[in-house]
């Protein structure tokens, strides 16, 4: 196996995984890992993930994070995952993407996903062909068609809450 050179691994996206469920976000985390093509990181509460995102905070007035994508569960302790998402968007502006990645679905939570932008929803258990798929077209600057693709998903979705489904 070759050893990567320190700008090879400097170089790749950074993503953050969040999780309140240990094995669950390890679990992800390795999926990603395993392409070769993305850095990992585990925050397993939102206090751990905000802690993480101003860790990794670009100073010298450029703005922005180095952190550029966070999967984020819905379901956790003291701060769910949509309050984290709109903290995300409060505290460190749209930059960041944002997949949700949870068993939770509904009416109310995709609004309140759909309304902090978030490129995807994915639904546990996750996929790795699907979950690969995102980062893949995340990365490939397709973030605002995923925005809109979401969007229209989400559309779709209040038809199918609306019927009961």
């Amino acid at each position: 196996m070759r050893k990567l050179a320190a700008e090879e691994v400097m170089s790749k996206p950074l993503i953050m995984v969040v999780d309140d469920e240990v094995d669950v976000a390890n679990a992800i985390a390795n999926t990603i890992r395993d392409t070769n093509k993305y850095e990992v990181i585990v925050a397993n509460s939102g206090q751990e993930a905000l802690s993480q995102l101003a860790k990794h905070k670009i100073m010298f007035g450029l703005g922005g994070n180095k952190v550029r994508l966070v999967l984020l569960d819905i379901k956790m302790p003291e701060m769910d995952g949509l309050s984290l998402l709109e903290k995300i968007r409060k505290d460190f502006g749209p930059d960041i993407g944002v997949s949700m990645l949870t068993a939770w679905e509904d009416a109310e939570k995709w609004e309140r996903a759909t309304a902090g932008f978030v490129i995807n929803y994915i639904r546990k258990p996750f996929k790795a062909n699907e979950l690969i798929k995102t980062l893949d077209d995340f990365f490939e600057d397709d973030e605002s068609e995923m925005v809109i693709k979401t969007m229209e998903k989400h559309l779709q979705k209040k038809e199918e809450f609306k019927r009961g489904k």
